[in-house]
């Protein structure tokens, strides 16, 4: 008896308890971060809600590629692909947001963005191809 199916569900699992532990840690955060930002000014307030929308969107998007990599859906690459171009764009408005540090680390960030999305691309164009009627 192959018991590795099961290992590797018992693990995706816990990742997912993890995962939506996290999230809901992140909304607890964001919710005390509003409470602190509120006498720093709207400015300092709106970054913080952007950093924090960011970061659970990319708890999300993780979380979908656990459940995807779980129950054996084709998708769970593309939600890893996704999440992934969801942080590296949420540390590029953070880099923006207090002021550009370095224009090569910025270059490194925008070439990763660019692999990500042509990366992107080719699942999309594959599943679409996987998906047509076969006559």
């Amino acid at each position: 008896m192959d018991v590795t199916p099961l290992i590797i569900k018992t693990f995706g699992y816990i990742i997912e308890a993890l995962l939506v532990v996290s999230i809901i840690l992140d909304i607890g955060y964001a919710i005390y971060d509003i409470y602190l930002m509120r006498s720093e000014g709207l400015e300092a307030l709106s970054y913080s809600l952007v950093e924090n929308a960011f970061f659970a969107l990319v708890l999300l998007e993780l979380y979908l590629g656990a459940h995807d990599f779980v129950v054996r859906s084709p998708s769970g690459l593309r939600h890893v692909v996704e999440a992934g171009l969801s942080y590296i764009i949420r540390e590029i408005i953070v880099d923006i947001s207090t002021g550009i540090k370095d224009i090569y680390s910025l270059s490194a960030l925008a070439i990763v963005i660019v692999s990500l999305a042509v990366t992107l691309y080719f699942l999309s164009s594959s599943e679409k191809w996987h998906d047509t009627p076969k006559s």
